[in-house]
């Protein structure tokens, strides 16, 4: 038996704790991961990785 798409979420490290684009904590409930300049980045919906793809510098540079 594998694991659930939850369970292996769970385990993961994210680089911050909140969805950058929307503010979420990620613990809340993620939907979407993506991997960007080796580290892992959780997003609560598809929409928010696609708008962190777009321009992920912008996103990055606004939460320091």
């Amino acid at each position: 038996m594998g694991a659930t798409k939850d369970t292996a979420l769970k385990k993961l490290v994210f680089a911050v704790n909140k969805d950058l684009v929307c503010g979420m904590p990620v613990t809340a409930g993620i939907s979407d991961t993506t991997i960007y300049n080796g580290k892992i980045y959780g997003f609560c919906a598809p929409d928010c990785k696609a708008e962190f793809l777009k321009d992920p510098n912008q996103f990055l540079t606004a939460k320091k």
